[in-house]
């Protein structure tokens, strides 16, 4: 088995061909705070903004659960909060984002902070430095805009899934590190064939899996209570 650190790939046992990797993540399943920086859950500020006429149409068209909660009301939530922490100086992190507009915001101002890198085409960034930091929920990486039809009900979460072009734009800024993590609230079997997938095309490399399952937050906050998990590659 290999374990997975924030900058090298190291065998911790004598099976050098197992195709197995172990990562460590933070438990998620805690509720997330701290005393560094504001916490802000996009799920929250959405939920406020629900629009209730639209909602009548999810029972014969379930993919507009995405405009139940708009992403121009999340575009707008997001730029109000990103121009609030830096123009206070107050650092904050929004978990949960789902769009790509939002991403290139964020991607502009770690360019004005020399973050990134043209060598290798990502941002490298220090996340004790920026004022604003994000997170995506695994949920929005797994399921599809086409899968509202079959799953219903059960792919009803806040912020929804968007659409196919947005989805695939957090994976880009995901290998580009300038997403800090992957929140997962619970470590399902859905989850770990999820990210065996995404290893074994390799969408996600594992190195920047660990970071954004664990080094990020660690740069971001403090230490948190970790978990292990193993994943077959």
């Amino acid at each position: 088995m290999k374990q997975i650190l924030k900058n090298k790939i190291i065998d911790i046992d004598s099976n050098y061909f197992d195709n197995k990797f172990l990562f460590e993540i933070y438990n998620f399943s805690k509720w997330i705070n701290s005393d560094d920086a504001k916490i802000i859950y996009m799920s929250d500020l959405l939920e406020k903004r629900k629009n209730e006429t639209l909602l009548e149409k999810v029972k014969v068209h379930p993919a507009m659960w995405s405009e139940v909660y708009s992403p121009s009301d999340e575009l707008e939530i997001f730029t109000e909060i990103f121009e609030n922490a830096i123009s206070k100086k107050e650092k904050t992190h929004i978990i949960w984002i789902t769009l790509k507009e939002e991403v290139e915001m964020l991607e502009k101002y770690y360019e004005e902070l020399w973050f990134f890198d043209e060598s290798i085409n990502c941002y490298k960034v220090d996340f004790k430095i920026p004022y604003i930091s994000t997170s995506v929920d695994i949920k929005n990486l797994i399921w599809r805009w086409s899968d509202y039809k079959r799953m219903w009900k059960e792919i009803f979460f806040v912020p929804p899934i968007r659409e196919a072009g947005q989805v695939k734009s957090m994976y880009k800024w995901i290998n580009r590190w300038s997403i800090a993590w992957i929140y997962i609230d619970n470590i399902w079997t859905e989850e770990i064939e999820f990210l065996q997938k995404e290893l074994k095309e390799e969408h996600i490399l594992p190195l920047t899996l660990a970071k954004v399952l664990n080094y990020n937050y660690k740069d971001l906050w403090v230490e948190w209570e970790k978990i292990k998990m193993e994943i077959n590659y």
